[in-house]
């Protein structure tokens, strides 16, 4: 089933649809774009872009093979590291959203808040709209920092300049740079072309923060809209068949509620059900990229403050500090990131596990043997249904498995700065 945004209002999603449009999400996907050769415009823009920008990173990786004798500084080497593997994710989310495009399509129609449309799950639609108010502030905030972030490190070179004491041809250093890639000219010529070099690598910031920043945004949204859609399933099986307890004076009434019973046993279990083989195609779209986030984040947390510490402990200039600043507000970031992913897929599991108890605690024992039977189906359905995103056949993703990650990473920083020292 196809999603028409032209018909919805932003008040009749569950998504922040304003911050989507405003970073144009919808015309990536949407099948009734415009096309050249077969390809949606905006994609092949994209392409292009992507493809620059990997020329980019390989041209300026070209200088580690050159005879030129530079000063080398860990700290750029490993920013340039950061730089790459971020590359790497851009293409991972580039690749997966463009080509599996009809399905993040087919998916935006789980946002709509009358997507379940059963009476039982529609008498609890409130939690959507509790649900979308924090969307809406969670993907504001993560847009704002990670604004504030980009421009950090795009105005960190140019106030460099500003506060460098000494040229850097003196010294022979080439000028900070937002990556400080090691492109294969001389130190002279790129002190003096520094303009376009600082252009260069402006696009390959500009370009990774849009990338990363739209991929984040729809895969938090379509989290939030899950576990809402499944917290209402949950409710609307326990609250199944509770007015009986106040009918059995009226047997009328209570032969009317039986076979409501029934019937909303049926229209729960195929929501249940529509929102499950979502479910299905939330996880083969997203698994690569839920994989490559938890791997580059992880590595990255080990990059940045491992970059920050060396900083700290092997220079004793005063202006070094910008970059510490610089790095840790991209690594508090990074961890945060990583912790609302982990968070965001435990609770999707948990929500999962939940309507099964929802069913439990319902008021089965007012039923007749037809809505028994019915419920017993939907717990059957509800158990072969037990799809959980894993980053491996045995480790599920989830706030445990951060922890496991933070130590992780605290180890590897405590042995590489243990290399360093000696």
């Amino acid at each position: 089933m196809t999603f028409d945004i032209s018909l919805l209002k932003p008040n009749e999603v569950c998504i922040n649809m304003k911050l989507l449009k405003l970073f144009r999400f919808f015309h990536l996907c949407d099948p009734k774009s415009k096309t050249i050769f077969n390809l949606n415009v905006y994609q092949l823009v994209c392409y292009i872009i992507n493809f620059m920008v990997g020329s980019i990173v390989i041209y300026g990786l070209m200088g580690y093979v050159t005879e030129e004798k530079i000063v080398i500084i860990i700290a750029n080497d490993i920013q340039i590291m950061f730089c790459c593997i971020l590359y790497y994710l851009c293409l991972v989310k580039t690749i997966t959203i463009f080509h599996k495009a009809k399905n993040i399509w087919s998916l935006l129609h789980v946002s709509s808040i009358h997507f379940l449309t059963s009476k039982q799950c529609q008498n609890h639609i409130g939690i959507l709209y509790k649900y979308r108010e924090k969307l809406i502030k969670i993907t504001n905030y993560i847009s704002v920092i990670t604004i504030v972030v980009i421009i950090q490190w795009c105005l960190y070179p140019l106030l460099l300049i500003l506060l460098q004491k000494e040229h850097a041809n003196q010294s022979n250093k080439r000028f900070e740079n937002i990556f400080n890639f090691r492109f294969p000219v001389t130190i002279s010529y790129y002190n003096n072309n520094f303009v376009i070099f600082y252009i260069i690598e402006l696009s390959i910031g500009l370009t990774l923060a849009y990338m990363h920043l739209v991929g984040d945004i729809f895969f938090i949204s379509l989290c939030c809209v899950m576990i809402a859609q499944y917290e209402m399933i949950q409710i609307a099986y326990k609250n199944v068949n509770s007015e009986l307890n106040y009918e059995n004076s009226n047997k009328h009434k209570s032969y009317v509620n039986i076979n409501d019973c029934y019937d909303d046993l049926v229209s729960i279990m195929k929501d249940q059900q529509k929102l499950f083989e979502k479910f299905k195609l939330f996880h083969s779209t997203f698994k690569l990229i839920i994989v490559s986030n938890v791997v580059v984040y992880s590595w990255s947390i080990i990059i940045l403050i491992y970059s920050s510490t060396l900083i700290l402990f092997t220079s004793s200039e005063s202006i070094p500090m910008l970059t510490i600043i610089k790095l840790l507000t991209t690594f508090g970031t990074v961890i945060v990131l990583l912790l609302l992913l982990c968070y965001l897929l435990e609770r999707i599991n948990n929500i999962k596990e939940s309507v099964h108890f929802g069913m439990y605690n319902c008021n089965w024992t007012s039923m007749n043997l037809r809505s028994k039977k019915m419920l017993l189906l939907s717990m059957q359905m509800n158990n072969a249904n037990k799809l959980m995103i894993k980053i491996t056949p045995r480790k599920i993703i989830d706030l445990q498995f951060f922890n496991s990650v933070i130590i992780t990473c605290y180890n590897i920083i405590s042995a590489m700065l243990n290399i360093t020292s000696k």
